[in-house]
């Protein structure tokens, strides 16, 4: 199990960092991988694959789980707070993963896991000044911190 949640994690925080590279980095990656919704789907679909391994959750968690995530996956809500907030952008990562706790996970274990979130993907960013540390971490946080549901 653990060894598919760790490559499920590298190929997050690969997906993560390329959706945030732009048009001009990796000339000889293709395109669509540099595109945002590269990072919002390929890691969304990490994280599903993930809980698929580890749970036996209805189709519906996994499904509305996947595209609650794809949402946050999408902003950093400098909408709401005037700039790239990665600490509520992790919190509310963490938050699209509440179907499972309707469908009998842990409330206490999506808590858990939306403080981790919300605090590795926003000190990674204020911390670091390097994009391919800070991308790459933050997506590869989302499926590493999958077990903690179940606490």
């Amino acid at each position: 199990m653990w060894i598919w949640i760790i490559a499920l994690s590298i190929c997050s925080g690969v997906l993560y960092r390329l959706g945030g590279a732009g048009a001009g980095s990796y000339p000889n990656l293709p395109a669509w991988m540099k595109n945002t919704k590269a990072r919002d789907i390929g890691c969304s679909l990490c994280c599903t694959i993930g809980m698929l391994i580890l749970c036996s959750a209805p189709w519906w968690a996994h499904l509305l789980s996947f595209l609650f995530l794809f949402g946050a996956l999408t902003t950093y809500w400098d909408w709401v707070f005037g700039y790239d907030n990665h600490y509520f952008h992790g919190f509310m990562c963490g938050v699209a993963y509440f179907p499972y706790a309707l469908a009998g996970e842990s409330w206490i274990g999506l808590l858990v896991r939306c403080v981790v979130l919300a605090t590795v993907m926003g000190v990674i960013s204020q911390v670091s000044g390097n994009d391919v540390v800070e991308e790459g971490s933050r997506g590869a946080a989302l499926p590493l911190t999958l077990p903690l549901i179940f606490i």
